[in-house]
């Protein structure tokens, strides 16, 4: 079954494809602020600037900003983008306390980093069971830095508050229409506002939904989508419409997260079983999400539904 979505491409576009003309721009752009192409990685561009600093440039959010403008135009957007990006400021950010920079600290959910030789870790708190964990980032208007571990320990605060301040920050962000039913029989919604933090929104499910006393179905397949989908006895049959899509928009996409789905209950996030046999989709979900369940069954339904196969993906 595939949710009804509405008019505009989003999150069914695919993955990008830079035309010609957009690279060209890119490349002319580049040498007329002085910085020079070292090599190009897919979704972003390694580059150096004229004192020898590195930095990569992220293309998917800039080629969206290109497409909203007529090509010719390209050269000149692309530069005074370029020129926004002064890597001098994370240098002095980065030694600042994280109290002279709490208004712009937000959370981002994604893979643990992995340590391999790197003498600055990133801050990480695990995500409960679901092998995810959150970071922090410190916001800009191009761009992102992520806070240091050594950051927070050095703050003598605990690591807990930076984290709610940043959910804080990001609630107030969080446009109020952001979230869209996909399909009303399952309740499954899509979040997508396009600011590079749609994916974190998954942390500030009281903000975006009424609440669910069986909690969220969630997927976070790339970090510019959210899929959210109430637990409820009547969408039984639906449970695996947000592996599919999860599935569909984790593969290829820049940023990236994770194909799983996951289930957020009273705060606590556990990872959901659903895997692809042949053509059937398999649930393994935790035994207390099948609690839980049960305990929204209509009176004289219980254990019937359990029978039910989940519908062919």
């Amino acid at each position: 079954m595939e949710p009804q979505r509405r008019s505009d491409p989003g999150f069914g576009s695919g993955p990008p494809k830079y035309p010609g003309t957009f690279l060209l721009a890119f490349r002319e752009a580049a040498a007329s602020v002085n910085l020079k192409i070292c090599r190009w990685l897919g979704h972003s561009v390694a580059c150096v600037d004229a004192d020898g600093r590195e930095q990569t440039v992220g293309l998917e959010n800039l080629y969206r900003r290109a497409r909203q403008a007529d090509r010719a135009d390209w050269p000149r957007l692309v530069a005074e983008f370029l020129s926004s990006v002064d890597t001098g400021q994370y240098k002095s950010v980065m030694g600042s306390a994280l109290a002279e920079v709490a208004d712009r600290l937000l959370p981002r959910v994604g893979r643990p980093f992995k340590a391999r030789g790197v003498e600055v870790v990133p801050f990480a708190q695990p995500l409960g069971e679901s092998g995810l964990a959150i970071n922090l980032v410190i916001d800009f208007p191009h761009s992102m830095a992520f806070v240091n571990a050594d950051q927070v320990e050095e703050s003598g605060r605990p690591a807990e508050e930076w984290v709610e301040r940043a959910l804080d920050n990001l609630r107030a962000a969080t446009p109020e229409d952001c979230v869209q039913v996909l399909d009303e029989d399952s309740g499954l919604c899509v979040c997508e506002a396009g600011d590079s933090y749609d994916s974190s929104r998954a942390l500030i499910l009281d903000t975006l939904l009424p609440p669910s006393p069986g909690g969220f179905l969630v997927a976070v397949p790339h970090r510019d989508l959210l899929f959210v989908q109430p637990v409820a006895w009547k969408a039984i049959p639906y449970l695996h419409m947000i592996k599919l899509l999860a599935d569909k928009y984790h593969r290829n996409a820049p940023y990236s997260i994770s194909d799983g789905v996951y289930w957020v209950h009273e705060g606590e996030w556990h990872a959901f079983g659903a895997v692809r046999e042949g053509d059937k989709m398999v649930l393994a979900p935790p035994e207390q999400f099948v609690r839980v369940l049960e305990s929204l069954a209509p009176e004289g339904e219980e254990g019937e539904e359990e029978e039910q196969e989940p519908e062919k993906g």
